[in-house]
């Protein structure tokens, strides 16, 4: 009796815990679906939509833009983001206009929600010549987000969105800028940032469709402190550290235009 009793039993237990695995697959969230096997433990190089109305408002506002027919796009977060800024026009009239430029930048973007832009119409029915993508500093970011990123899983993440643009605009030339210095100071987010940008300058030797521009220079003084007088906040450049940056990308960006 009691041997029939512990096989009924097992035999429950055994359907129960089929049961259990089951309705856990079933209960696989969209995030988890949109992501290949091996980047589940990488947050920075998962498919992750940003969070709020306004957010999905200016993908889609980027969306409505594409019929431009773009040479260049710009692919990032807020320091892109912030370059559609009224005081920033001399920028646009000097170097952007020229290429039909698409700003896809969004404020506080990470990796995660980009290359989940990316995946969802940011980069359809267009055939830009370049895409300068200028990606990180948010996952670096202690104080607004959980998640902190390694250098080594930045970079996956950013090769991730590399991956993508390359799959889905073979003709385009990624320009992979540098992530900018940050700081008044010596910090932990910018020496993750550093290393980040050493694992990003061998991109190009994988990649021939890469090139990798370092301009934190052009932010920093002698003695590495971020000018104040280019970035208010030490993070993000004003309408002066966004004309420098162009500046210094200009040559780089007209020697693509004409391959």
């Amino acid at each position: 009796m009691m041997r029939r009793l512990r096989k009924v039993y097992l035999k429950k237990r055994i359907i129960y815990t089929l049961l259990i695995a089951l309705f856990i697959g079933s209960c696989t969230s969209k995030k988890e679906k949109d992501n290949k096997a091996g980047d589940e433990d990488n947050l920075a190089a998962m498919s992750v939509q940003g969070e709020g109305e306004w957010w999905l408002a200016r993908h889609n506002s980027i969306l409505s833009k594409l019929n431009k027919n773009p040479e260049l796009i710009l692919l990032g977060n807020s320091i892109f983001h912030s370059l559609d800024n009224q005081d920033r026009t001399p920028v646009w009239e000097r170097y952007l206009n020229k290429y039909q430029t698409v700003n896809m930048g969004i404020s506080g973007d990470r990796t995660e929600n980009l290359i989940w832009r990316l995946n969802n119409g940011a980069l359809e029915n267009i055939n830009p010549k370049v895409a300068v993508l200028l990606i990180g500093t948010n996952n670096t970011d202690g104080n607004h987000y959980l998640t902190i990123s390694t250098p080594e899983e930045l970079a996956d993440g950013i090769s991730k969105i590399c991956e993508i643009v390359t799959e889905k605009l073979p003709n385009t030339k990624i320009v992979i800028m540098g992530i900018l210095p940050y700081g008044y100071k010596p910090n932990h987010r910018n020496n993750v940032n550093k290393a980040t940008n050493a694992i990003l300058s061998k991109f190009p030797k994988k990649n021939g469709n890469i090139q990798y521009v370092d301009i934190g220079s052009t932010f920093t003084d002698s003695i590495g402190s971020v000018k104040r007088m280019l970035m208010p906040d030490y993070l993000h450049p004003n309408a002066e550290g966004h004309m420098q940056m162009f500046t210094a990308l200009d040559s780089v960006l007209t020697s693509l235009m004409v391959e």
